[in-house]
């Protein structure tokens, strides 16, 4: 018995698009699939939870337990990794006591901030990662395994702590290695 969804079972669930090799495990939970791309080679793991709009680019793997909650919009681009157990929220309540917090109270007693997530190309993310509404991840950038981030990472960066801040470069071999996969489907 095969645990990732198939071909059909994919179309069935009525993303808005879906590409070629792409495994999405039957334990993952999915809500508002008619808001969901997904790219080619896409893998994603048990237990993760799908919300909202978000964009999925081709040679992505989202891995178990991660949830991405794309009210105000989630886009991931290509090569792009995310570790267990992260959570990706593009929007958040307001804590401050000013507000009430849940989405079963009036809308009008809440204070939701609502901004888009971006992961461009190469982005990793370490385990554990938890990521607030509108961080824009530049290229190639990494964040290692227990991080907060809240503010944008620089392009080819690896970025650690809670807040994450830039620890040091990142290696651009991974855009090498990626044009070997083009290079090998032509």
């Amino acid at each position: 018995m095969n645990s990732f969804y198939t071909t059909e079972d994919l179309q069935k669930i009525g993303f808005a698009s879906v590409g070629d090799n792409v495994m999405i495990s039957k334990k993952c939970s999915i809500y508002g699939a008619g808001s969901i791309y997904i790219g080619n080679n896409v893998r994603i793991d048990d237990f993760c939870i799908l919300s909202g709009n978000i964009k999925i680019g081709n040679y992505v793997h989202i891995s178990a337990y991660s949830a991405l909650y794309g009210r105000g919009g989630i886009t991931i681009g290509n090569f792009c990794g995310i570790s267990p157990r992260c959570t990706l929220f593009s929007a958040s309540d307001d804590f401050s006591g000013n507000y009430m917090i849940s989405p079963m109270v009036p809308e009008n007693l809440t204070n939701v901030c609502f901004a888009p997530i971006v992961l461009n190309d190469f982005v990793q993310l370490g385990s554990g990662t938890v990521v607030m509404p509108g961080v824009n991840f530049g290229v190639g950038s990494a964040v290692g395994a227990m991080s907060f981030v809240r503010e944008n990472t620089r392009e080819w960066s690896i970025n650690m702590g809670i807040p994450a801040k830039y620890y040091k470069d990142r290696s651009r071999k991974i855009i090498e290695l990626a044009e070997t996969i083009h290079s090998t489907q032509k």
